[in-house]
């Protein structure tokens, strides 16, 4: 038993250890982008507007970083349903100057912002332990980067700001408490109504952050509640899992809840819009890797999923595929889509927290699923100057009955008033990915409201389909969504 016990405690050291050496994604896609992404010249000569009062109030806070790296797509965001807009990023030194602004303050974005009644705050990021040390250890430099901090959200007419430190030292656990103390009580003296937030580890490996003295100074946590799978995973797994063995969202959202002496109106949990894709030995879930895995945007990786056929991972409730290229050799790909991001809201939602975010607005594309699960959740909240809620722009899969259901199943479809539907079907996956049947929709034009379709069952072979999960998968006019359900034999 002795021996046993050893064993397990080298085990669970030996993999705290290995999972602190790896940087995390804001610091991995910063860098990367930084050595392969040029700014294009921006004129920002123009004057930034105030905030208006926002004309739609989501139901919670949703905050999304935009990196810079991601130029112009904020042109195409719903500003209705964000709450709160960090720019990514400007780069602290460790004397609290400030190096690379990338653009800041963007003036065509921040007015578009705040014309919705978007907050917009600037994300500041220092990702050396080293450097955070030199930096949190000295007076003047905290106060230096506090000054010029100030004096850029004033530039940019913001509204806050955004601590992104990563690889954290235990040493400066205090001094972070004294920084973010000056840090709030200065902005919301100098900018009053203005906010200031932290993004925070999914996991403390070393005890470094005071959770509870952190969420009681500041004005919310930012947890990024992704990374559980990295590049250099030894083996493929979901970067975002809800549940399973092992730490999980759910295990992370307790431990800041007990943490935080309970204080869910200071936590925002953070989800990933990106996934990975790793070289395999095999096509099993959960086989080792062979090499690095590279990151993918969510509008890539769904369509890598569309292609392949997507697959169900019910222990961590998150989606995946896998493929053999032109040698034979495995592939995995690892991501979260609308399906597995609304089981997140819905966790968010029961434990009452302040909010959700996301890592990182843009990375959809255009595909418009993963707004439609925003405005389903979060865009219940009601125009200041109307009484109707916010309706969908895009079909939407509403509801599948009865689920689980032992012979036939219903398609609620919902479409939006003055919506033409034109080309429009049903695909369904079994739990390996296996398509198993397709269910056309009626061609026809509608003024709005609901569309219901029935699955007898059958597969498109014409045998009765097994029991299991599976995928619906609603395409309409080249969008998409999924639901889930459970077929009963």
């Amino acid at each position: 038993m002795k021996v046993t016990l050893i064993t397990i405690t080298l085990l669970i050291l030996s993999e705290m250890i290995f999972c602190q050496d790896h940087p995390g994604i804001h610091q991995s896609q910063l860098e990367h982008y930084n050595q392969n992404y040029i700014l294009p010249e921006l004129d920002n000569s123009g004057t930034i507007r105030p905030k208006v009062a926002q004309d739609r109030v989501p139901s919670r806070e949703v905050f999304g970083y935009h990196p810079y790296w991601m130029g112009t797509s904020w042109q195409n965001y719903n500003f209705d349903l964000i709450s709160t807009l960090a720019y990514f990023s400007a780069e602290a030194n460790t004397n609290g100057s400030l190096g690379n602004l990338h653009g800041w303050p963007i003036t065509d974005l921040i007015n578009e912002a705040h014309d919705h009644g978007t907050n917009v705050v600037l994300c500041v990021t220092l990702f050396s332990s080293s450097g955070i040390e030199t930096l949190l250890s000295n007076t003047t430099y905290r106060q230096n980067l506090i000054d010029n901090l100030l004096a850029q959200v004033q530039a940019g007419n913001a509204d806050g700001v955004n601590v992104d430190f990563e690889s954290f030292p235990a040493s400066q656990k205090e001094n972070m408490i004294t920084f973010i103390t000056d840090l709030t009580e200065t902005f919301h003296s100098e900018i009053p109504g203005s906010q200031v937030t932290l993004a925070m580890p999914a996991v403390d490996w070393n005890d470094a952050w005071d959770y509870n003295a952190l969420a009681t100074i500041s004005d919310g946590l930012f947890i990024m509640g992704y990374a559980y799978h990295w590049s250099g995973s030894p083996t493929t797994g979901p970067v975002s899992p809800l549940t399973g063995p092992g730490y999980t969202i759910t295990w992370t959202v307790l431990d800041y809840l007990e943490k935080t002496n309970f204080q869910a109106d200071k936590l925002i949990l953070g989800i990933p819009y990106y996934g990975y894709e790793w070289p395999t030995t095999s096509g099993s879930a959960g086989a080792s890797t062979t090499g690095s895995g590279d990151a993918k945007f969510y509008s890539e990786a769904i369509a890598l999923a569309e292609s392949y056929g997507p697959l169900w991972n019910d222990e961590s409730q998150t989606p995946w595929y896998r493929y053999q290229d032109g040698n034979n050799n495995w592939h995995q790909g690892w991501y979260d889509d609308s399906s597995s991001l609304s089981l997140k809201y819905e966790l968010a939602i029961d434990e009452d927290l302040l909010g959700i975010g996301i890592w990182a607005l843009g990375y959809d594309g255009t595909e418009p699923e993963l707004w439609g699960a925003l405005e389903d959740h979060f865009g219940t909240g009601l125009s200041v100057n109307s009484e109707v809620a916010l309706q969908p722009k895009t079909p939407t899969l509403k509801v599948i009955y009865p689920n689980p259901s032992n012979i036939h199943v219903n398609f609620v479809i919902q479409i939006p008033q003055g919506y033409q539907l034109a080309t429009a079907y049903i695909k369904i996956f079994d739990v390996l990915g296996r398509s198993v049947a397709e269910i056309p929709l009626p061609a026809t034009p509608t003024a709005g409201g609901e569309l219901t379709v029935t699955w007898n069952g059958k597969t498109s072979a014409g045998n009765l389909g097994a029991t299991g999960t599976y995928t619906a998968l609603l395409f309409a006019d080249g969008q998409i969504c999924s639901q889930k359900f459970i077929l009963l034999k």
